[in-house]
């Protein structure tokens, strides 16, 4: 009975850890670590940040269409 309680709680901790593996933890002094870090989250930024700037442009072009009085 012990030993299934100790199992079920390894493997219940074990699965917790495994789920929290997903964003990497760099150390204090890893510059490495620490700059690849900031330029993924840079990167990520500017393309949401596109992506935005795609849709406001193209809602102002429709915007400028519509108060066109020549066309």
């Amino acid at each position: 009975m012990k030993n299934i309680l100790l199992v079920s709680i390894f493997l219940f901790f074990s699965s917790n850890t495994l789920i929290l593996t997903d964003e990497k933890k760099c150390n204090t002094f890893d510059l490495g670590c620490k700059t690849k870090k900031f330029i993924d989250d840079t990167k990520e930024f500017q393309k949401k940040g596109i992506k935005e700037s795609k849709k406001q442009i193209k809602k102002n072009k429709d915007q400028i269409k519509k108060l066109n009085p020549l066309q």
